[in-house]
């Protein structure tokens, strides 16, 4: 049986505020599988973005195990987890976060290059144009992100984050700053394009409708995951997200 592409065991995040110790992630236990699409739902101020930055290596567990991709996070120094972002994640964000004075075709590109795959620049061009097209951008390639609307400039971030072909794909509220539909629409293209390409993802998100879109839905409450039950089945009883049934 294949390893799971996420695999944490009792993973914990304590943080200071000023004089105050904060016990932000609990006793963390997660798996998910290559290709796995997996939703996490909770309040704000729950753990999901600390959780997201764990797994990313942009935030260092306090305690316990964190593999990613066959990784263990906590084996590896700055250097070596910036390779491992390059090489495995793809991350979306809230904000879009694109390059103002770029075009769109150059926000994506740059993502190749910043991959370090070795491609030429011709490669890099019909690869970066590639993804534009498959999220509907064909004919924006060189407008520049002020000329794009939220959709148009969040479906930019999704072709940047999925052109190198990441292992995974860690999208931290990417609807926040859209309306209900092209909230719906990006979620909707972001789970086709990433089962396309087998691609995992974990999306964090406070719609509980975009979440049932995703093959799972964990729920993160006071720093403790759990796995939500299937509706049909539900008890009342939360399990702890990645046990088995």
């Amino acid at each position: 049986m294949s390893q799971p592409l996420i695999k944490t065991s009792d993973a914990n995040l304590h943080m200071m505020n000023g004089n105050v110790p904060l016990h932000i992630l609990k006793d963390i236990n997660l798996k998910i599988d290559a290709s796995e699409v997996v939703a996490i739902v909770g309040p704000s101020g729950s753990g999901k973005t600390s959780l997201l930055m764990v797994l990313s290596g942009l935030e260092k567990a306090s305690s316990g195990n964190i593999s990613v991709a066959g990784h263990d996070l906590s084996g590896l120094n700055e250097d070596q987890l910036a390779i491992f972002r390059r090489r495995n994640l793809g991350i979306l964000f809230q904000n879009f976060h694109l390059i103002t004075s770029m075009s769109a075709l150059e926000n994506v590109a740059l993502a190749l290059e910043i991959a370090e795959t070795g491609l030429g620049v011709a490669k890099i061009r019909e690869k970066a144009v590639a993804a534009l097209k498959e999220v509907g951008l064909g004919e924006r390639l060189n407008h520049l992100p002020s000329a794009l609307s939220g959709g148009e400039q969040q479906r930019v971030g999704l072709a940047r984050a999925m052109v190198t072909r990441p292992r995974l794909l860690l999208a931290d509220e990417p609807t926040g700053n859209l309306d209900q539909d092209t909230g719906a629409m990006v979620i909707g293209l972001m789970f086709d394009l990433a089962r396309k390409q087998g691609t995992a993802v974990m999306l964090i998100t406070h719609d509980s409708a975009l979440a049932e879109k995703a093959d799972r839905t964990l729920i993160m409450d006071h720093g403790r995951l759990s796995e939500k039950s299937p509706a049909k089945a539900n008890t009342g009883v939360r399990k702890p997200a990645g046990a088995k049934t």
